[in-house]
């Protein structure tokens, strides 16, 4: 899938789901407010910001790292078999997208987290076979064939490595196995650096509508420090000449915090993008993880530090001001559209109550609330689906509260909180429950009034991914004294 914030927040995983106290599945923190990734479960004071200083850049001592919400209550491994039996004749409802992992990569770049697999030439067709095979496991079943997928992702990895035939025999196998609404999304993520005319072709004939790019930046100084391969030029070409198609919407992700990228720099790269004339941009926080190529780099001394969170902060100010200022519209916190092809309907839908039918070794997807992750491993994968199974390395049940806290998390990410519409909806008094807490969000400058709705400030879109879990672990909080006095 796609990496998340930092190797950017991307969709690389469709949300879980919380446990019962409402809490995500992260670690304790020594720290008494938030830092990267991680909270202090047991402080109570770690709900709210900080007061007397700039929303923006100190609200809070650090950006949690994860999407909102992750978690929820294992499925033992004994049990996994037996629970997705019941999921596969339950039909989908609602909206659904379809996730398809490439694993692959050229090469590894410094910032992210999640490369497992270099890229064999010979591997193409053989992960192409295997992939077709394993879509075809569930086909008949009420929970693939029940409803419409109104958005498909292939993601990574790097698919646009796969040889341009095996592009080609694999979009048109999905559009033929899944039962695809007429409007949908197909999305191919890829690299400049391999995007040629046959494989842009390809996708094209396969049926794909929608390019996503890893740019990241169009300074080659910077790109290249962090393992990319292209430089501005060619980076310009590729763009040109996949635009020249006109049969496609075409997306580019920027990344702010870089090591080495000045203000001016991530000024000058928005600048750029939005000269080029694309459909839509989306702009990603940098986040180092730990043991990461990037993060050892640092400690090493061969590259400097990123920008810290104030700076970054500064970043995003900045960079919200000048997609306004060049007529991009908001579709969500990170991503901009620029013409009616752009709609980011995978990436709204995953980060809500969706479905994903997820396939290809380490996807992650979500039936009927509980979570699923493949087995990552590329050989384990091959070796089952070619015995006709579909192995799950993971499976969650939804925990309490789960569809209140997707709704919620959903509304976040469009920077509001609908409290009367989330209220008839569960039939929870939501306004009064979280009272405290959203008035201490609006006098530190996090959100506004909006009605008895809530919008969030610049300063709380910023924060929107502590904020979002936050406002979850709260309400489970207050949701469970509740219930300890029925």
């Amino acid at each position: 899938m796609r990496t998340m914030e930092g190797g950017a927040e991307k969709a690389r995983l469709p949300g879980g789901f919380p446990d019962a106290a409402g809490r995500g599945s992260m670690p304790d923190s020594e720290a008494t407010r938030l830092m990267q990734g991680s909270v202090k479960k047991d402080d109570p004071a770690r709900f709210y910001a900080r007061e007397g200083v700039d929303p923006l850049t100190h609200a809070f001592d650090g950006k949690i790292a994860v999407h909102p919400g992750m978690g929820g209550i294992p499925v033992a491994e004994g049990d996994r078999e037996s629970v997705v039996a019941r999921l596969l004749e339950k039909e989908r409802t609602g909206s659904s997208v379809a996730y398809i992992h490439v694993p692959f990569c050229e090469t590894h770049c410094l910032y992210c987290g999640f490369f497992r697999n270099g890229y064999k030439a010979e591997q193409s067709r053989i992960y192409t076979d295997t992939l077709l095979q394993e879509l075809s496991f569930w086909r008949g079943r009420p929970v693939q064939e029940g409803g419409p997928v109104h958005a498909v992702y292939f993601g990574g990895g790097t698919p646009t490595a796969l040889e341009p035939e095996d592009l080609r025999r694999l979009i048109r196998g999905v559009r033929e196995i899944l039962p695809l609404a007429n409007d949908c999304e197909i999305t191919v993520e890829g690299r400049s650096s391999n995007l040629t005319k046959e494989r842009i072709e390809a996708c094209l004939e396969g049926g794909a509508n929608r390019f996503s790019l890893g740019v990241q930046s169009f300074h080659t100084h910077i790109r290249q420090g962090m393992g990319r391969r292209s430089t501005t030029e060619e980076l310009r070409e590729r763009l040109s000449l996949l635009k020249s198609y006109n049969q496609a919407a075409v997306v580019v992700d920027l990344i702010y915090g870089f090591p080495l990228q000045t203000m001016d720099i991530w000024l000058e790269d928005i600048a750029i993008v939005q000269s080029l004339d694309l459909d839509g941009v989306d702009c990603y926080q940098l986040n180092t993880y730990k043991n990461s190529p990037l993060a050892r780099a640092v400690e090493s001394g061969r590259l400097p530090a990123g920008a810290d969170i104030p700076t970054q902060a500064k970043m995003f100010e900045a960079g919200v001001a000048a997609m306004e200022k060049g007529f991009y519209r908001r579709l969500s916190i990170s991503h901009w559209g620029r013409t009616p092809r752009e709609r980011n309907i995978y990436n709204q839908y995953v980060k809500g109550g969706a479905h994903c039918l997820a396939f290809g070794p380490g996807s992650g997807g979500s039936l009927h609330g509980h979570f699923y992750f493949s087995n990552p491993d590329y050989e384990t994968w091959l070796a089952t689906v070619n015995q006709g199974r579909k192995l799950l390395f993971m499976l969650q049940r939804p925990g309490a509260n789960a569809n209140l806290f997707k709704a919620m998390s959903e509304d976040m990410e469009q920077a509001r909180l609908e409290i009367p519409r989330l209220e008839k909806a569960f039939d929870i008094p939501l306004g009064v429950m979280l009272r405290p807490l959203l008035e201490q969000w609006e006098r530190t400058g996090l959100v506004r009034r909006h009605g008895e709705s809530r919008v969030l400030t610049l300063a709380g879109q910023f924060w929107q991914v502590n904020l979002s879990q936050l406002l979850m672990e709260y309400c489970g909080m207050r949701l469970g004294e509740v219930s300890a006095t029925l």
